[in-house]
C-alpha cells in the first residue's frame, strides 16, 4: 500500500487493477481473511481458519450470489498460493533460531531466497551448488525455467540451509 492517506494499493488505476492476472494471493482472497498455524511442530499441514472482512468499499456484499469458502478459494485460485504460503510459514515460524543475531550470511540468504528469484537463480547455477548437492537433471531444468519450482526448491534450501532440516540430499 501507499504511504498517502488512503492508504491505497498503487497497483489500481482508473481502469482498475493493473497486475489483476498477477495479483497476489492477499487480494485474490479479499473479502476473506485467512489464518494459518501450525498445529503440532513438524506437523506437515497448517491449522487454517478463515474470517470475513466487511469494509464500506466492498461492494461485493451487495450482491445476490453466496459463495462457500471453498468455492470462493477454488475461484480465485487460491490452493497453489496456500500450498506456497503454507511453506513461507513454516520457514518464518519455525521454532528453530537462526543461531547469533549477527550471522549476516544466513541473513542474506534469507533475503535472497525469499526476494531476489534471480539472484537465487545466479546463486544456484553460476555456483558449484549442483556440485554439492543431489538435484535431478530434471529439477534443474525446471528450476532454470520456472519461478514457482524455484520458489519451492528455495523453501527446502532454507530449511536445510538456516534449520539444519534434512530437506536436501548431499552428494557423496
Amino acid at each position: 500500500m501507499t504511504r498517502d492517506e488512503s492508504r491505497s494499493c498503487p497497483f489500481v488505476t482508473r481502469q482498475g487493477c493493473a497486475v489483476y492476472e498477477d495479483r497476489p494471493g492477499a487480494c485474490r482472497l479479499y473479502p476473506l481473511g485467512r489464518r494459518a498455524s501450525a498445529r503440532t511442530p513438524g506437523e506437515e499441514r497448517l491449522k487454517e481458519k478463515f474470517f470475513l472482512v466487511r469494509e464500506p468499499h466492498c461492494m461485493g456484499f451487495q450482491e445476490e450470489k453466496t459463495w462457500t469458502v471453498s468455492q470462493w478459494l477454488n475461484h480465485e485460485g487460491m490452493p497453489d498460493y496456500n500450498r506456497m504460503n503454507d511453506d513461507w510459514t513454516r520457514i518464518i515460524h519455525s521454532p528453530q533460531s537462526l543461531g547469533s543475531q549477527d550471522n549476516q550470511k544466513k541473513i542474506q540468504m534469507f533475503f535472497m531466497v525469499s526476494y531476489n528469484l534471480d539472484a537465487f537463480r545466479k546463486f544456484l547455477f553460476q555456483s558449484r551448488f549442483f556440485d554439492h548437492f543431489r538435484v535431478e537433471a530434471e529439477l534443474q531444468e525446471r528450476l532454470a525455467e520456472s519461478d514457482t519450482e524455484l520458489m519451492k526448491f528455495g523453501f527446502k534450501w532454507l530449511r536445510f540451509s538456516l534449520f539444519g532440516e534434512p530437506t536436501l540430499r548431499i552428494q557423496s
